[in-house]
């Protein structure tokens, strides 16, 4: 789920790393339930005040959400975990050296197929959860500092974990769902499971 709070000035803020101060609402973490609570005036009833809530809420949220993976990924990148083309990706899976692969969204099919297929043989990888593919290859060429980056692979570690976390809840939030958030600990806070549910 994400969790929004208010700004002094009343406006609706996304809390993606979920660490601002104050009363917050959460709303399933799908664009759609997003946009719709936005529209609905969901949140001025949450938070029992006029609120401000910016027509571009969801495409916000995505762009928070995938700032945060890519910024995973360049410190995953300088923690030496990242391997980089097809022919090393494909070598670093035969030799069981990766936790998860990346593939641009622009990726051949064909390139994606034959490095996904070694690594389902190779390490199991036969869920989304060990697969990122929701980044252009321009995003992973920034990112990275490289030219042509459309195959990756991810070295075992926390950075590499912790960059898995954040794509997948940006995969999740652009095409639904992959599990259900924890959100245990905050039982003072409005939790929707979806946008009009109070």
């Amino acid at each position: 789920m994400i969790r929004f709070v208010l700004a002094p000035d009343g406006t609706v803020t996304p809390d993606i790393k979920r660490r601002l101060p104050g009363r917050g609402v959460w709303v399933d973490a799908t664009r759609t339930s997003v946009a719709d609570a936005a529209a609905k005036r969901v949140f001025s009833r949450a938070f029992r005040a006029e609120t401000k809530v910016s027509p571009t809420l969801a495409d916000d949220v995505s762009a928070l959400l995938r700032r945060a993976a890519l910024e995973r990924l360049s410190m995953a990148q300088k923690a030496g975990a990242v391997v980089c083309g097809f022919e090393k990706v494909r070598a670093a899976v035969r030799d069981k050296a990766v936790t998860g692969l990346i593939f641009a969204s622009d990726a051949s099919e064909d390139g994606r197929q034959k490095v996904e297929a070694l690594a389902k043989k190779a390490l199991e990888l036969h869920n989304k959860w060990s697969v990122a593919d929701v980044f252009s290859s321009a995003e992973l060429e920034s990112t990275l500092g490289r030219q042509r980056v459309v195959h990756v692979a991810l070295a075992p570690g926390r950075t590499s974990d912790l960059f898995f976390t954040d794509a997948l809840r940006l995969q999740g939030f652009e095409f639904g769902p992959l599990h259900a958030a924890d959100v245990s600990n905050h039982t003072d806070e409005h939790m929707f499971a979806g946008p009009l549910t109070v």
